[in-house]
């Protein structure tokens, strides 16, 4: 069996083991250290590496990384499952994007990739990790949310040969229906593209909403997608589930709102719009309407803002651009 050790969590055949992995220091000179789960399978297999949390406050993917670790039957498994469920662990005990340590810009941990281990605080997080997951990981799966609870798309990282074919197929086992083939020159410095340029192939879930924006039913539901990826992989038993035609897009766009106000969207995740859709309905402080939200762009609504109030730019909407059935 492979061994694996990272921080203090040992793989042992057949069982689960649980650590923490040393990322960095608090301004007052304790360590930072984020958990770490090991699962060994009984059989020798590839490793799965997922972490969620990048974003401190994009909690969704967390449970369902604990999900799967709760059902996890170890004795069926084949190959090992590195989970890393709260990476980015200071800007999750705030309950924010970003950590509250980072004041000097690069703040994104999800840019910061491979990492540096003489650089800021979050660079220094980014090596920490990457150093493992470079030295360990088969493929990668990176959990992230949105807004609201309706959000479900996904990209994987669209690398010539084998590479983008392997991440393609963990694309249609996991089958979010929208989903980019996420060309090698967009999200520089992303887990996902740095793995893929070390032979790695990546996957980025995006389910639910950010804080508390997600429900159970999403996180039963991504817990099953992930174990049909294991099945894809053959790393657990059983026929891989399939989730037919996905809606490919070629690239998305982030439109800004251009003022404020009571904001009520009209339209839902997932949901096909045409250039001049009206994507929601502006009203002032007295409940009267005072203007619409219309789309820019035709294509599939990967987030919409929830409201109640929009501020002037604001993400409105998130676009995906050119859909197609494949």
């Amino acid at each position: 069996m492979k061994e694996i050790a990272i921080g203090s969590a040992t793989a042992n055949p057949a069982s689960i083991s649980k650590g923490h992995l040393h990322t960095g220091h608090f301004p007052d000179g304790r360590p930072v250290e984020i958990p770490v789960v090991i699962a060994q399978g009984s059989q020798d297999g590839p490793t799965l590496w997922l972490h969620g949390c990048v974003h401190g406050n994009e909690y969704c993917g967390t449970f369902i990384i604990h999900e799967m670790l709760r059902t996890l039957d170890v004795q069926q498994l084949a190959g090992t499952v590195v989970a890393l469920p709260i990476l980015n662990i200071n800007a999750f005990r705030r309950m924010q994007r970003m950590s509250p340590f980072e004041g000097y810009g690069g703040g994104d941990l999800n840019r910061c990739f491979p990492g540096d281990p003489q650089g800021s605080l979050t660079q220094q997080i980014a090596h920490a990790v990457y150093s493992h997951l470079k030295q360990h990981a088969d493929a990668l799966i990176d959990f992230h949310t949105a807004m609201t609870t309706d959000v479900r798309w996904a990209l994987y990282t669209d690398a010539e040969g084998e590479v983008g074919k392997r991440a393609e197929g963990i694309a249609r086992a996991f089958g979010y229906d929208s989903t980019l083939p996420a060309p090698m020159d967009i999200l520089a410095g992303s887990a996902i593209m740095t793995a893929a340029r070390d032979g790695i192939p990546g996957y980025i879930v995006e389910a639910g909403g950010k804080g508390g924006a997600f429900d159970r039913s999403t996180v039963v539901d991504g817990c099953a997608r992930l174990n049909n990826v294991m099945r894809h992989l053959d790393m657990l038993p059983g026929d891989v589930t399939d989730y037919g035609p996905l809606t490919y897009f070629s690239n998305f766009a982030w439109i800004m709102s251009t003022r404020g106000g009571l904001f009520q969207r009209s339209v839902r995740c997932g949901d096909r719009i045409e250039e001049g859709t009206v994507l929601g309905q502006y009203y002032d402080l007295y409940g009267n309407p005072d203007g619409e939200a219309r789309s820019p762009h035709a294509g599939v609504v990967l987030a919409i803002h929830p409201g109640p109030l929009m501020a002037n730019g604001e993400t409105l909407i998130h676009i995906g651009l050119d859909p197609r059935s494949v």
